[in-house]
């Protein structure tokens, strides 16, 4: 019912929105042309514009067929996934503001907020040398294409992988945005606010569920049923009906293990410079705000679960979850060489453990990519290669932690040998946990290096267009393939055959949780 309510609430802002800017005088304004390259339902003079796509997908996944540890796998499963994308823009002398909508399964059952997509209001000040924005929004920095590592504010949508294009992905959040031009070599510096912090949002079930996710609720689960099963023999009856409820709210509400994002504490701020110099666009940049994916304290989840199952709540300090702080500095460059359009962006992380030695805060790190397109003489066609990645610094400490951990289960192990107490197994077993607990842990390796190719081209005056994208995990061995052919049979209309083949070296794979979930896809979206 509060779902419903607010997707109400959120429809009738929209016509709210969409009626105050009809109700302007358009006499004062200029002229303003078609957006988005859509027929729009207001003639060609008008200041406001609407239109949008009404898309379905059905996706069938083969992955299953594939996997001799489930020979009996004879169906497919398939999903069907209808979405709709409307926007509104009106555009005046010295302001223009822009809705747009988006709805799908997921956003009306579990994010009815974002229906929303972006809502930006914007200003030109002193002869139009200052944009100043305000609203719903979604930022990009940097000069990749489509992938970058200086662009920090918004948190990406995970719940349907990689699949959808980076900017839909991307959420938006309430930001304040002020860009000036300088009136020298294109140099501009802008600024963003952004009051909140919003996270990196994934599958909480189903195929997409990521491995960090599960394994997390294993861990709560096992420390909670534990838990449970001793005090229920200590207890009255009185006092494990409140034990008992408080279990079962946990298991269906995690969310009460995070902390709080709503408060001012957990804004954002940055700061970018660009310009051009000769051939070249050049940028530099200042972060400051906060990782988007949670850190996991193994140290405090016991007394964390214990302390929720017996009070029914968590204060902030008990949480074992927390999203660390970090600054990023910054640069970025693109230019032409010969026919190539090359791209570059470097940044380095600073976070609060320079040092390396808190196993549950990030350790700083380098971030890189580098690419470039160029136009092939045939068939209008485009090849797109870029290769991003990281390096964890410090991470000899992180290595002599796990050593140290080993080292401790092995002797536990021996203990166990000797004595048979079960007590030196269970002090193993947590010794073994505590060696991968550190929150840069990775079995592959602290670099993580990635190449992604996308290939595109087109033919029958460009009514139909083939298109490939290929990722390749150098030090994980994951290779994901993304086929796509699109057909517009008739103006507005799109018909589209795709899929996806996921293929992974071994469970310490980056996408080894989704080694299952290759598929094929056949859809068409309507542009009105």
């Amino acid at each position: 019912m509060k779902n419903t309510k607010k997707i109400f609430l959120t429809a009738g802002f929209a016509l709210i929105f969409g009626a105050a800017l009809s109700a302007q005088d358009f006499d004062d304004f200029g002229d303003f042309g078609d957006f988005g390259g859509g027929d729009s339902s207001f003639s060609s003079s008008s200041k406001l514009e609407a239109g949008g796509t009404i898309s379905t997908d059905v996706r069938g996944y083969i992955g299953d067929l594939f996997w001799i540890e489930n020979p009996e796998a004879s169906d497919v499963d398939v999903d069907v996934l209808p979405k709709a994308n409307v926007f509104l823009k009106y555009n005046g002398a010295k302001s223009d503001a822009e809705l747009n909508l988006r709805v799908d399964e997921d956003i009306i059952k579990n994010h009815p907020f974002d229906v929303i997509d972006e809502l930006v209001m914007r200003g030109y000040f002193f002869d139009n040398k200052l944009t100043a924005e305000v609203g719903k929004m979604k930022v990009v920095w940097g000069k990749g294409d489509k992938l970058h590592v200086i662009d920090n504010f918004n948190a990406d949508d995970y719940t349907d992988f990689i699949i959808p294009d980076y900017i839909d992905r991307r959420l938006s959040i309430p930001m304040i945005r002020g860009v000036y031009n300088l009136g020298v070599s294109n140099l501009q510096i802008e600024g963003v606010y952004a009051p909140f912090l919003i996270t990196d949002r994934f599958a909480s079930s189903g195929r997409w569920l990521p491995a960090q996710v599960s394994s997390l609720t294993d861990a709560v689960t096992t420390t909670a049923g534990t838990y449970v099963a001793t005090a229920l023999g200590k207890w009255n009856s009185e006092s494990a009906v409140g034990l008992l409820s408080n279990s079962s709210k946990l298991s269906s509400d995690s969310s009460v293990l995070y902390p709080d994002l709503k408060n001012l504490s957990y804004g954002q701020y940055g700061l970018r410079l660009t310009g051009t110099a000769g051939i070249v666009d050049f940028g530099a940049s200042y972060y400051y705000g906060w990782y988007k994916q949670p850190s996991f304290n193994i140290e405090k989840m016991k007394s964390g679960v214990i302390s929720y199952l017996t009070n029914g709540s968590l204060s902030e300090e008990e949480k074992f979850l927390s999203y660390d702080r970090k600054q990023t500095f910054g640069l970025e460059a693109s230019t032409i060489i010969w026919h190539f359009n090359v791209r570059g962006e470097a940044a380095y992380n600073l976070t609060n453990d320079v040092d390396g030695t808190d196993p549950y805060v990030h350790n700083n790190s380098l971030s890189w990519l580098g690419g470039f397109d160029i136009d092939l003489p045939f068939w209008n066609a485009n090849l797109n290669v870029q290769e991003y990645g990281t390096y964890i610094l410090k991470n000899d400490e992180i290595e002599n932690k796990r050593n140290d951990y080993l080292g401790k289960a092995e002797l536990a192990k021996k203990a166990y040998a000797l004595s048979g107490n079960s007590a030196y197994l269970t002090a193993a077993a947590q010794a073994t946990a505590m060696a991968s607990s550190d929150v840069d842990y990775n079995p592959n390796g602290y670099s993580n290096n990635k190449l992604a190719v996308n290939f595109t081209t087109s033919f029958l005056n460009d009514k139909l267009a083939p298109e490939l994208t290929v990722v390749w995990g150098i030090e994980g061995g994951d290779f994901a393939a993304m086929p796509k052919i699109a057909y517009k049979p008739a103006d507005g209309l799109t018909l589209t055959a795709s899929g996806l083949i996921l293929v992974t070296r071994d469970d310490d794979s980056e996408f080894a949780a989704w080694k299952k979930n290759s598929f094929v896809s056949v859809g068409a979206k309507y542009q009105f």
